[in-house]
């Protein structure tokens, strides 16, 4: 157990100044295997997706890059995949007028609650927090911060926070969240760290394992991926982020 002036609380809310003055760049590229994203269904095996998120309103687009030679493949235009604007990169799944699409598993692109960190006032304790240690991720020297809610376990679903002990910055955190209709529960873990010449601090590395009861077994599903090709662009054409009309049924 570390020896440290700052009590649980006192670093929790350290961590959370710090959080709300994180650079938000005005957009934000990255690519991750998309067989593993709620795109798959629209992509061959083995194929990249690269999203680009305008940072300003979450809007949206995601083309594929084939490992096959094929040509790249527009898969989303003007969704939303990311999180509430004050945030530095959040992830939705929902894709709004597509009905037909379904809420798979976390991680990738699921629903992320990072805006938790940052609205959780100082005033009463909807956490019950623990410092339970030090450990070092990507050689930071973190305070290891566990979170039991006091209420709505749903609403404030942070359960771990791994906080750099010289910046107060968020390296890692977990949440719980509901998953699948059997009522289990997802672990999501995520990871930050400072990327390109401006060192804007966003997610990395994303993890997720549940617990899935069947009828006569359980089985664990897991998921770990890192986003590649981290870039903040300075622009990117409007058409990206226009929604396509709906085809007019005959």
């Amino acid at each position: 157990m570390p020896t440290v002036a700052l009590s649980p609380y006192e670093i929790f809310r350290q961590a959370q100044r710090v959080w709300q003055v994180r650079a938000v760049p005005p957009y934000e590229s990255f690519r991750v295997l998309c067989d593993r994203t709620f795109l798959a269904a629209r992509c061959d095996s083995g194929d990249i997706v690269e999203f680009t998120v305008r940072m300003a309103d979450g809007r949206t687009f995601a083309r594929s890059f084939s490992t096959k030679g094929n040509a790249p493949k527009v898969l989303m235009q003007g969704g939303y995949i990311s999180g509430p604007v004050e945030t530095p990169l959040g992830f939705y799944r929902a894709l709004p007028n597509d009905e037909s699409s379904p809420m798979p598993s976390p991680p990738n692109l699921a629903q992320d609650p990072l805006r938790t960190i940052a609205t959780v006032t100082a005033t009463g304790h909807v956490y019950d927090i623990e410092l339970t240690g030090e450990e070092r991720i990507d050689e930071r020297l973190c305070y290891h911060l566990t979170l039991r809610p006091e209420i709505d376990p749903d609403r404030y679903p942070l359960r771990e926070l791994w906080i750099d002990e010289a910046s107060s910055e968020v390296v890692q955190l977990a949440y719980e969240r509901p998953y699948d209709e059997k009522h289990t529960r997802a672990l999501i873990l995520y990871r930050f760290a400072p990327v390109g010449p401006e060192l804007v601090w966003t997610i990395v590395h994303i993890e997720a394992q549940a617990s899935v009861r069947g009828l006569f077994s359980t089985r664990i599903e897991r998921v770990s991926d890192d986003l590649s090709d981290l870039s903040f662009p300075t622009s990117a054409p409007d058409w990206y982020f226009r929604q396509p009309p709906l085809p007019v049924e005959p």
